[in-house]
């Protein structure tokens, strides 16, 4: 019907794909055809388009006389510049023709000199950061284009690493080559084309809603980038000779743009990194402090720094050289980074000296610790060639306020007392108030390990879990690694516990509860309000009271999280303590989640009396979502009972964006794993939080 009134009107056939297509009957105003092209502007099946009023889509359309106007519409992907054309059509019921194209792309094409002109100023401009100056070419280049997306993206084996968009900085976008359209242009290694991707098998199922896409490979040093510009609209006229060379010079420009920004990480990894140990250099450990100071001074919390030199590195120097001298203090680097918990902070300042900062540190207890962790890693031999060395470290601790009121005299303070530990025969710790009771020095040394497998301790690490309606990193869950002297951090193995009877698993689980706590309440303090996800052995309801009766801790307790497994209720002896500890943590505003979930939904009815916030999907169910049609059916059955009841589900162990792809589309609200990030200790975890922090804001 429709082909018959389009050929009766003034259009010829030819005319009939240009554009987007309407047809209105003329008598109630109402829509009565829709054509593809009309559904994809509007996000909107034709058929639920069919019916509704014209005026609904473009107000002008109130009246159907014949004429050619310009106007603004809303649609899918934010307000677009049309020109509309209606002319009514010959036939057996009265019925208006309504045309649509995009004037976008031809007004761009009018100030291409300006586009260009504005382009290289862009290049030349000073004042932006690397960054900041690539994402402003590029949304410059899409103006000039007239084209609806733009991102840039680098080319990391058979994936693309998505760096920016026209909207901003893309965070954690990786996508294999072969599941673009912009991969032809990296097979191509040149400008490639597709003016509608509904056209072609081969690129429909990865169009990601374009219809129209230009993409160009290029390469910068030994990178391979892609340049791609998109269009949700199919394109009816192929692009000219005007188009290629514009988009040579948005490459070239972009070249530039990402020249810059290379040399502008490097000049900052020169500003405020050390080059031999890749630790932060003195003037980032001062800001650091800087930071904490300010925060303590906000929040009347303490803050310690430790200045560290090295007992025994000159022998080592006059031993095997500078160059084996810089081999060891290499490692003693990353040794001392490994000891670090929650937000301390390391730097080195020179030479063999190094210096700690410890916030909302309680008591001295915390201090005498780390003095202990930073012995046991430097007293297990070093080795170069055929020589072994075995270290130690004086130290001097200057505490704010109590032994300085700012920066510089507390630097000076801690330096001071660690000259003095040095001289009173080193291995050692003293403190900046120890000059009056010369007693108080503490031995920094430990005994000698006498095999490879004596641990130095334990710490939390923590992982990353990604909510995926807000972008964002809301959660993290704690995990216990052994500190090893030699291998730095190790995940428990097989076999291997910390707590062999009741008491130990006591004696963990507090350990556990107060570091987690106090790292949300560091995390809080710092601005970053995130939930602890943990893990307990004994589950005793009198290590959540303790917690709940420290004032300092007290209201940090309810951003933890308990882990709890189905197999633990299984267990008749301990089901009752375990079902009154549930409810303790409840009723004091804990939550719960169920860990360990494998797809059995008869667990999910036979728990759902608990107050559950979450369930946890374990790993191999989430390894057989690819190829396993009943992993999918098993993700998604859980999904419909978990939201029923109201908890949330977090899929673990993702490691591939095919399984976060496939989880998110499944209807699950977290996600965990390598994927996302490795965990990470409390010190890279807030580093690697700033940064995303960052890169947001800029957006």
């Amino acid at each position: 019907m429709f082909e018959e009134l389009a050929l009766a009107g003034e259009r010829s056939p030819g005319d009939m794909a240009d554009g987007v297509l309407l047809v209105v009957d003329t008598s109630e105003g109402r829509l009565t055809y829709v054509s593809q092209e009309a559904s994809t502007l509007f996000a909107t099946p034709a058929e639920g388009l069919a019916g509704s009023a014209a005026s609904t889509l473009i107000p002008e359309l109130v009246s159907l006389a014949s004429r050619d106007f310009e106007t603004r519409i809303a649609t899918a992907v934010g307000a677009r510049d049309v020109s509309v054309r209606v002319r009514a059509l010959a036939g057996a019921s009265p019925a208006t023709m309504v045309t649509l194209r995009s004037i976008v792309s031809e007004r761009a094409i009018v100030s291409r000199g300006a586009r260009l002109e504005s382009l290289w100023t862009l290049v030349v401009r000073r004042g932006l950061g690397g960054a900041e100056h690539v994402r402003a070419i590029l949304h410059e280049a899409l103006a000039g284009i007239g084209l609806e997306r733009a991102s840039l993206a680098r080319v990391d084996g058979d994936a693309l690493e998505i760096e920016e968009t026209d909207t901003g900085p893309a965070i954690a976008t990786r996508i294999a080559i072969d599941r673009t359209v912009a991969g032809a242009a990296v097979l191509r290694s040149g400008t490639f084309a597709v003016l509608d991707t509904a056209e072609s098998a081969e690129f429909t199922a990865h169009a990601d809603g374009l219809r129209c896409v230009l993409a160009s490979a290029f390469r910068v040093g030994d990178e391979r980038y892609v340049l791609t510009f998109g269009s949700t609209l199919p394109r009816y006229e192929p692009f000219g000779l005007d188009d290629w060379r514009y988009v040579d010079t948005v490459v070239e420009a972009l070249s530039r743009g990402i020249e810059r920004r290379e040399s502008d990480a490097r000049i900052q990894r020169l500003a405020y990194v050390d080059a031999l140990t890749s630790l932060p250099n003195r003037v980032a450990l001062h800001a650091r402090l800087d930071e904490a100071l300010a925060e303590s001074e906000r929040v009347g919390a303490r803050t310690a720094v430790l200045f560290l030199d090295i007992d025994g590195f000159k022998s080592v120097n006059d031993t095997v050289g500078h160059r084996g001298g810089d081999i060891v203090l290499a490692e003693v680097a990353q040794r001392l980074r490994g000891t670090l918990r929650r937000d301390e902070y390391i730097g080195r300042l020179g030479g063999d000296e190094f210096a700690i900062v410890m916030p909302h540190i309680t008591d001295r207890s915390e201090i005498s610790s780390i003095a202990q962790r930073i012995g046991g890693v430097l007293t297990f031999p070093f080795g170069v060639d055929a020589y072994r060395f075995s270290l130690s470290a004086s130290i001097g601790v200057a505490i704010f306020p109590d032994d300085a009121a700012n920066r510089d005299e507390l630097l000076a303070c801690a330096d001071a007392a660690m000259y003095s530990a040095k001289g009173d025969g080193g291995s050692r710790i003293r403190f900046g108030d120890d000059e009056a009771d010369p007693t108080r020095a503490i031995s920094s040394a430990n005994a000698s390990f006498a095999d490879e497998s004596r641990d130095v301790g334990y710490l939390l690490c923590y992982q990353p879990i990604l909510d995926v309606s807000a972008g964002r990193v809301l959660a993290v869950e704690a995990l216990i690694r052994r500190i090893h002297p030699v291998h730095g951090l190790l995940a428990p193995e097989r076999g291997w516990s910390i707590a062999e009877d009741e008491a130990g698993r006591r004696a963990l689980d507090r350990w556990v509860l107060r570091e987690a706590t106090t790292q949300a309440r560091a995390w809080h303090l710092a601005g970053s309000p995130i939930r602890i996800d943990v893990n307990l052995a004994a589950f005793d309801q009198r290590d959540i009271d303790a917690l709940l009766a420290d004032e300092t801790l007290a209201s940090d307790v309810r951003r933890l999280r308990i882990e709890i497994v189905p197999e633990q209720f299984a267990d008749v002896d301990r089901r009752e303590q375990l079902v009154a500890f549930v409810d303790h943590c409840a009723r004091n505003g804990i939550g719960l989640a169920l860990d360990g979930f494998d797809g059995s939904l008869g667990t999910l009815a036979s728990l759902s009396h608990l107050p559950i916030d979450a369930v946890k999907l374990e790993r191999p169910l989430v390894d057989s979502i690819g190829g396993n049609g009943t992993a999918r059916a098993v993700i998604e059955g859980t999904v419909i009972v978990a939201k029923s009841l109201g908890w949330s589900v977090i899929a673990k162990g993702v490691e591939t964006a095919t399984q976060q792809e496939a989880l998110v589309a499944l209807g699950c609200d977290g996600i965990q794993g390598f994927f996302i990030a490795h965990p990470m200790t409390a010190m890279d975890l807030g580093t690697w939080l700033r940064e995303r922090d960052a890169i947001g804001r800029q957006a």
